[in-house]
């Protein structure tokens, strides 16, 4: 298990939240994700998922993943 966190701009509400998240916790290899509002922690197997997959799901919901 590895555990990643990303930082993302635009988010400003609990929909926000709840958006990152759904999209998150929808990739196969995801265990665990804990949501705040311009933030992601994410546990996962690396071996079905990566950060690329977590910024590009992030960034298809309208947000800014912030290096």
């Amino acid at each position: 298990m590895t555990n990643a966190s990303i930082k993302i701009g635009g988010m400003s509400c609990q929909h926000c939240v709840a958006a990152v998240g759904k999209a998150l916790t929808s990739i196969k290899g995801v265990q665990k994700v804990d949501i705040s509002i311009g933030s992601a922690y994410i546990e996962y197997d690396e071996k079905k998922a990566s950060i690329e997959d977590f910024e590009a799901a992030i960034e298809k919901e309208g947000y800014k993943v912030l290096k």
